[in-house]
């Protein structure tokens, strides 16, 4: 009988196995109707008694069935293996699959402190990203994906008025549902170039594209961050980089500011009940990008270091993980 620690030492075979489904686009063919094995293993090009294990640990796991006759056929669960549906687990993946290398040299990253990623890639994500349309793609769907599930219920937290400046806003997808919970809100979705190049589709899809503007640029250039905000919004922005480049990312956003604006970070908070996904997915911020979740005392440790005074914290929801706003005021 295996142990937890047992499961976990091979559980990057599982994850492979679903990988490698991706990989040979068994989703696809299925799709359009109901294969043999030998039809698939002939479709793919591939060995029939490995693909066939690989199918039955997909069925073990509830993507793939077979019907009466045998033929392999994705359910309802597998169907979001598609990478064309909205609620794909595709985008999810190949997050993974880009930081996949990168985890094989976690000691690295607790030896150092810094982002195995870059060790392994030669540059951070971001430039990697920008270097590799079809994975940016992916990101930004997944970072959606994330809003979606994470923050639907954001603006029931918090009563934003003026315009807010969606600082790091990615395609949009913030700025919209926010815009649709708030008819009198104003957008300004702030972020690099092959972000933001994603997000009039997403604006207008919503029907609030008339009341968002786009803007490309960098908070660590802070003569890009516009200055017309009323509220300058961090969502899950912080958490991505360390704390030196925190504090920079903050006083960047504090010398764009105009008089009687606010700051508002969102962001999920390592809290002192964190379990094992917490701890992973900290690990994970480390791998990617040289980060890591933050507690509320960290946190406005770097809202005293760039300058901002009078923290007020507002629990946001997302179910048991801590998810919270944090208000600041700049001195």
């Amino acid at each position: 009988m295996s142990t937890p620690l047992q499961e976990a030492l091979d559980g990057h075979w599982l994850s492979q196995a679903i990988f490698t489904l991706h990989r040979l686009g068994v989703p696809e063919l299925l799709q359009q109707q109901p294969h043999s094995l030998a039809d698939l293993a002939e479709c793919l090009g591939a060995d029939t008694r490995a693909l066939w294990q690989v199918l039955e640990i997909a069925k073990i796991l509830e993507a793939i069935e077979q019907d009466g006759a045998g033929a392999y056929r994705l359910t309802a669960l597998g169907q979001r293996l598609l990478p064309a549906r909205e609620d794909s687990f595709i985008p999810f993946m190949d997050h993974l699959l880009s930081g996949y290398a990168a985890w094989g040299e976690l000691a690295h990253s607790v030896k150092t402190g810094g982002p195995a990623f870059a060790q392994i890639h030669g540059t951070d994500i971001y430039d990697f990203l920008s270097r590799q349309p079809a994975q940016n793609t992916f990101f930004n769907r997944y970072m959606a994906q994330t809003t979606d599930t994470w923050l639907a219920q954001a603006g029931q937290h918090y009563d934003f008025k003026g315009r807010v400046i969606d600082l790091g806003g990615n395609k949009g997808a913030l700025s919209a549902l926010l815009l649709r919970q708030f008819p009198a809100l104003r957008s300004t979705v702030f972020d690099m170039e092959h972000a933001v190049q994603q997000a009039p589709p997403v604006l207008q899809a919503a029907g609030v594209a008339d009341r968002c503007q786009i803007v490309a640029g960098s908070f660590f250039a802070p003569d890009s961050i516009p200055t017309n905000g009323d509220i300058y919004l961090l969502s899950r922005v912080l958490l991505n980089w360390n704390d030196a480049q925190a504090v920079a990312i903050l006083q960047n956003c504090r010398q764009a500011m105009p008089a009687g604006s606010k700051l508002l970070i969102l962001e999920i908070i390592l809290s002192e009940q964190a379990g094992l996904n917490d701890y992973l997915s900290s690990l994970n911020l480390l791998v990617m990008f040289g980060a890591r979740l933050r507690s509320h005392a960290e946190f406005e440790g770097l809202l005293a270091q760039a300058g901002f005074v009078q923290p007020r914290w507002i629990p946001a929801g997302f179910g048991e993980n801590p998810l919270f706003y944090l208000e600041a005021s700049p001195a």
